[in-house]
């Protein structure tokens, strides 16, 4: 019989209060149960997400989740989220290239606007996109397939949660100083005081500094991050933590290089590759024209126990960010590869978005005969206020790659060509009841949400209305074959309110879809193996894209281009072969990322831009000594097949390449020292474009990182 206990999976590995057996590994009592989960596990292998807004193991869960764990982010030494997810299956990241942002696509969807911080999401448009400090993250999931029956509106493709570090149970302070390629410096630290032993009364300060140059030249990105976080004494049974971060960041974004390919309605392409006459190191932007943005979020995370079996929740965030953006814009390039010339324009944008989001919701465990229930009933809310407003000016001086020249007298023409209010509100009603039936596993969830938006245009003095209603849904079976193998099938359905207009001035339709999906779930070694393989069916309808010009230029509404659909195929494992070695997979096929339905006749049947066929990756780290002090050596492999990237008549293909990372060090009792190399072999490749398709950007050449670590 499945009690509430169980709820408490994931708190009682993480905290490790509990009893312990012989072996000197946690457990846990469920009942007349006892279940023996290793420390190494808890470490590197993700027994329990933090997504799914209930207690269910993952390899109980009939989704594909990805975790990357504490340890996992420890290890691999990245800057950003985008970095981080390079090795998820199903993941594409970064394929803009370094612009200050985190771009990611999952399962064949742009989803860089799905973010969510400890289950509560950060932005509806895509306006103002972040790169979020990985200096307070604890864990980063990738929840893939449909997730509005939890999250309301969403992409059928999935959704990235970052968990925010909270108080431990023990004192420690930790510190972290690196030094590296292109002039990057970085301090990292992480104070914790436990004044009574528990995560009750105490309080953590999390941040990092960071300062560092590109391979392309003038460009940068400055990083400060603070987070403080406590957590009140209120009683056994209930639980209350603050949480605060602020971010401010300055950064001059890699803009790309044209390639000027072009292809005709009958399929007829015109390769000139001008981006291979020049250094990968050209910038034809304007030095002094940098990005500042500064991010403040709030918010609490509050649990009260009403008896064995009934929980309360609620969590609460307010995000505010702020970004004054003066890009440098390429809008005329088409003799780029006769004459290496650019005409180039000044952008001012000024972008503000505040972002209130609360989820409140009841977790009931109970039976019925032989059926055992684990029930999430729950309300959430969200309410954002967006401004967007774009100042232009032709600048009159053209950039030359041949004779590089940075001067702007800034006498160009200067117009407001975009001024938008947005404001957007849902409520979300759902509930979700995972059943157990001996070794079944069955689930279903409901949800209805009322959705509003209002865009105000400065411009045209015109405001714009819309309100959508809709239900989606999920259902799934699992069978749980000794703990082992867990074959199951699951069906789910989104809705996204698009906040977009049309060329008609008026707001576009939602968007629908579906996710199919089959899979196995597969642990063993003491679940110190945990792993997944699925195969899906994507169905994304009423895709809204910007409309961009024959320059390359963006405008101000957006259009319907109809009907997507992926399928694909997806391995993902990790495993803690002993206290030494853990190692970890992944292995992604995308045989079909169509267009199914178009406005545009010629694109239909196309493939979904900058979407390969094939990637897969393989980390591992060794550690020579049991009790993992001393030296270690780790490494990985990443591949990622060949696509095409285009839009309208612009396209490039992007050939596949494959990078290895390497990484070796000394761990001590209260010191480490460590050294990364990414890209060993300092390969030359195309990681994508922009999202008109039309400027081409170079992955990072070799980066070498020098760690030193402090612990006491």
């Amino acid at each position: 019989m499945r009690k509430f206990p169980l709820s408490l999976l994931s708190v009682a590995v993480l905290v490790a209060t509990d009893t312990w057996a012989n072996d000197g590994e946690p457990t846990v009592m469920l009942g007349h149960e006892v279940i023996t989960i290793s420390k190494e596990a808890g470490k590197y292998v993700a027994i329990t997400p933090n997504s799914l807004k209930d207690d269910s193991p993952l390899y109980e869960t009939a989704q594909s989740v990805s975790v990357l764990t504490p340890q996992q982010v420890e290890q691999k030494q990245a800057s950003t989220v985008a970095e981080l997810l390079e090795n998820v299956a199903g993941v594409s990241s970064g394929v803009q290239g370094r612009r200050g942002w985190d771009d990611f696509i999952i399962r064949g969807q742009v989803s860089s606007n799905q973010m969510y911080v400890d289950g509560m999401r950060v932005q509806m448009s895509s306006n103002n996109l972040r790169a979020w400090d990985i200096a307070g993250a604890d864990s980063i999931e990738v929840v893939k397939g449909t997730t509005t029956t939890g999250y309301g509106m969403a992409l059928p493709s999935g959704i990235v949660n970052i968990t925010s570090k909270r108080p431990d149970s023990e004192t420690f302070a930790k510190g972290k100083v690196t030094v590296g390629s292109f002039n990057n410096k970085e301090f990292a630290y992480d104070l914790n005081y436990a004044p009574n032993d528990s995560k009750k009364g105490a309080f953590r300060l999390n941040g990092r500094f960071s300062d560092r140059d590109d391979a392309t030249d003038h460009v940068f990105f400055k990083d400060n991050y603070i987070a403080p976080s406590y957590t009140f004494d209120l009683g056994d049974k209930t639980d209350l933590t603050l949480l605060g971060s602020y971010q401010w960041r300055e950064y001059l974004r890699q803009q790309g290089l044209p390639h000027n390919n072009t292809i005709n309605a009958k399929g007829e392409k015109t390769v000139r590759n001008a981006h291979e006459k020049y250094a990968s190191s050209t910038f034809f932007g304007l030095p002094q024209n940098i990005d500042k943005q500064n991010t403040l979020r709030l918010g609490y995370d509050f649990a009260h126990v009403l008896n064995d079996n009934i929980k309360l929740k609620s969590i609460f965030a307010y995000t505010k960010t702020d970004t004054d953006g003066n890009p440098t814009l390429a809008t005329g390039y088409n003799k780029f590869y006769e004459n290496g010339q650019i005409t180039r324009q000044v952008n001012t944008q000024d972008k503000n978005d505040t972002m209130i989001t609360m989820d409140n919701r009841l977790e009931a465990y109970f039976d019925t005969g032989s059926f055992n229930h684990e029930l999430t009933v729950g309300l959430d809310l969200l309410r954002e206020k967006s401004s967007y407003v774009i100042t232009r000016a032709n600048a009159n001086e053209k950039f030359d790659a041949n004779a590089p020249d940075y001067t702007y007298t800034g006498t160009g023409k200067v117009s407001k060509t975009r001024d938008w209010l947005t404001r957007t509100q849902y409520a979300g009603l759902y509930a979700k009841d995972n059943i157990r039936y001996n070794d079944w596993i069955f689930g279903a969830g409901v949800r209805h949400d009322w959705a509003s938006t209002e865009q105000a245009d400065g411009l045209t003095a015109k405001t714009t209305k819309a309100s959508d209603t809709a239900w989606t849904g999920n259902v799934s079976a699992m069978y749980d074959y000794q703990g082992k193998f867990a074959p199951y099938v699951s069906v789910g359905t989104s809705f996204l309110q698009n906040t977009d207009i049309g060329a008609d001035g008026k707001t576009l339709d939602p968007e629908t879809g579906q996710n199919r999906e089959i899979g196995v779930k597969f642990q063993g070694f003491d679940k110190r193996l945990q792993g997944y393989v699925s195969a899906y069916d994507i169905t994304r309808k009423n895709v809204a894209e910007t409309v961009y010009d024959d320059k390359g230029e963006a405008q101000n509404y957006s259009a319907l281009v109809g009907e997507q659909r992926t399928k694909g195929i997806e391995l993902e494992t990790a495993l803690v072969l002993n206290n030494q070695w853990n190692i970890s997979g992944s292995y992604t096929h995308t045989p079909t990322a169509k267009i199914t339905k178009s406005t545009t006749t010629a694109d239909i049947g196309k493939r979904i831009s900058q979407i390969p066929k094939h990637s897969a990756s393989v980390s591992t780290q060794y550690h020579f000594s049991p009790d993992r002090l001393g030296w270690y050596v780790g490494g990985g492999i990443r591949y990622q097949g060949e696509r095409t990237a285009w839009r309208g008549t612009s396209f490039m293909d992007l050939p596949a390449y494959t990078v290895l990372d390497v990484k070796a060090g000394y761990e001590a009792k209260n010191w480490g020292l460590g050294l990364a190399v990414k890209n060993l072999t300092d390969k030359d490749y195309l990681i994508g474009t922009t999202p008109n398709a039309q400027l081409i950007s170079y992955g990072e050449p070799r980066n070498i990182r020098a760690t030193l670590t402090f612990e006491y």
